[in-house]
């Protein structure tokens, strides 16, 4: 199984949760590679099981963008009807105060209209200082074994997709 971790950080803690999804992945014999919002040009899915998306909130407490940070609101743009048809999906969100509760689901409402089956609520973990570029508290070692099994869990539902 191959999968792909698309995210957006500035201060680090978005980047060091797709390390954690992937660990989790990987624990289940799920490849996955991480790529930045910034480094991705267009969708390549080819040989994709997973596709899963991370974002820090951005003002996830207002109507504004649902919380989902620019960068990774123009790779969601990027997709079209259907692009994901056949893969697992998820998505996770790095807050420090409020909002993630909104972030996750935008993402996965992208995710779905792409074609992706969601099979579990994405995980939102608290780090970092509000609105500040400091770096600030680091997730918690629960919240980081939140993002392991949430890996687990997507390769899981990939296995049963390959095997229905």
């Amino acid at each position: 199984m191959n999968a792909l971790i698309i995210y957006h950080t500035i201060t680090g803690h978005t980047r060091r949760a797709a390390e954690d999804v992937a660990e989790g992945l990987a624990g289940e014999g799920a490849a996955a590679r991480l790529l930045s919002a910034g480094e991705m040009k267009h969708w390549d899915v080819a040989g994709l099981d997973i596709v899963v998306v991370g974002s820090p909130c951005h003002a996830g407490s207002l109507a504004i963008r649902a919380g989902v940070s620019g960068p990774i609101l123009g790779v969601l743009n990027k997709l079209t009807a259907q692009a994901l048809a056949g893969m697992v999906g998820g998505a996770f969100s790095v807050n420090s105060a409020y909002g993630g509760r909104r972030t996750v689901p935008a993402i996965e409402n992208c995710l779905r209209a792409a074609g992706a089956t969601v099979p579990r609520a994405g995980v939102v973990v608290k780090a970092g200082v509000p609105f500040s570029l400091f770096t600030g508290p680091m997730a918690s070692d629960q919240s980081r074994d939140e993002l392991r099994q949430f890996g687990r869990a997507l390769a899981q539902a990939a296995k049963a997709g390959h095997d229905e």
